[in-house]
């Protein structure tokens, strides 16, 4: 299977044109092999071997190496001197704290948000809404292609809040966590009408921000996010053959 720039493995998703940006082949290689480590198709430990995944991929040596730094970022996989990659253990808990953590730093970016209305980044968050809007009324649309845009939405809100620090977190979160790699596979927005629901409900957070009415934000954004964890976190559980603590999924909002 050969990769070139802006395709995607062999588990494609979908996204917006206009979302997407385009992926360099470390990043696509990446992706693969993390989508399969998230999934439990590699066991803890097992080495994984330039050579046989240059032929896997058709490239060179140069490629995958910069796939397993990638991965060894995201905490996939130990890059161990003199012996090669091996895959980490990437518990389900890890991946609901991962969510959890998450959820902390914006559901806070959301009543700060409400709380100042930045003129620049209302706006960005409206159109955020109304793409999601048109996404959930077409039946064509993918839950990549959906999850993409609720994610930039919500880093808008983390923008929004004018800390610098929070959004930088959330920033790492994304980029040197296994959080990107877990959207690989579809684990939620599956059907149009779970769709419609969350663009309805990320509409609501939206109107509770441009009220200034913080403490609703904040709610109504932790509602959401808890149900988007929770829904993830039955897709991997299925996935992987394994059960999270339900200490981590606890319901903090009663809708």
């Amino acid at each position: 299977m050969k990769l070139t720039p802006d395709q995607d493995g062999p588990q494609e998703i979908a996204t917006s044109a206009q979302a997407r940006p385009p992926r360099s082949i470390p990043e696509q290689i990446a992706e693969d092999i993390g989508s399969a480590i998230i999934a439990g198709r590699h066991a803890v430990g097992e080495r994984l071997i330039e050579t046989e995944l240059a032929s896997r991929f058709g490239v060179s040596r140069g490629p995958i190496r910069e796939a397993l730094r990638i991965l060894e970022r995201r905490r996939l996989v130990d890059l161990i001197p003199r012996r090669g990659a091996y895959v980490r253990e990437v518990s389900l808990n890890s991946i609901a704290d991962l969510f959890n953590t998450r959820l902390a730093l914006t559901t806070s970016a959301a009543r700060i948000m409400a709380l100042v209305r930045p003129p620049t980044y209302m706006e960005t968050l409206r159109r955020r809404v109304d793409e999601l809007r048109r996404l959930a009324q077409d039946p064509a649309t993918t839950p990549g292609a959906f999850a993409y845009v609720v994610t930039r939405a919500v880093r808008t809100i983390a923008r929004g809040s004018g800390n610098e620090l929070l959004n930088d977190v959330i920033s790492d979160l994304a980029n040197q966590t296994v959080w990107t790699t877990i959207w690989k596979s579809p684990l939620d927005y599956l059907t149009q009408a779970s769709r419609r629901r969350t663009a309805q409900r990320m509409a609501d957070v939206l109107d509770a921000i441009e009220r200034g009415a913080s403490e609703d934000a904040e709610r109504l954004l932790r509602d959401l996010l808890e149900q988007d964890r929770d829904q993830a976190i039955r897709q991997l559980a299925r996935m992987r053959g394994e059960t999270c603590d339900p200490h981590r999924t606890l319901r903090t909002i009663n809708a």
